[in-house]
């Protein structure tokens, strides 16, 4: 799956976002005692980003949208983590590849 834009949000406020992020997902299973056990493992990378502020640590909450139809339509949500290579440069558009990593969501 791929997408324009992510946003990354600390507090409910947003901090950061992506653009041209990419989703991949690898399954991945073991056996322990004669029960298998199989996850999902995915993979988020994006080309570029920015930030809005000073982040305060390299945990977010996240949403991924896609453009469709001249909109934009969220096709992903949850908690990441995300090392960002510049911390310091705010509100400009930095081309560096980066690694997300999926957290998951939370109830």
């Amino acid at each position: 799956m791929e997408g324009k834009l992510g946003v990354l949000y600390q507090n409910e406020k947003q901090v950061a976002g992506v653009y041209d992020w990419e989703v991949n997902l690898a399954w991945d299973s073991s056996v322990s005692k004669g029960w298998q056990k199989s996850i999902v493992i995915k993979r988020i990378t994006a080309q570029s980003y920015w930030l809005v502020e000073p982040i305060k640590d390299n945990e977010f909450e996240a949403e991924f949208y896609q453009t469709l139809n001249n909109q934009l339509v969220l096709m992903d949500a949850g908690k990441v983590k995300v090392d960002f290579p510049d911390c310091e440069t705010i509100n400009r558009r930095l081309y560096a590849p980066i690694d997300i990593r999926w957290l998951g969501f939370e109830y």
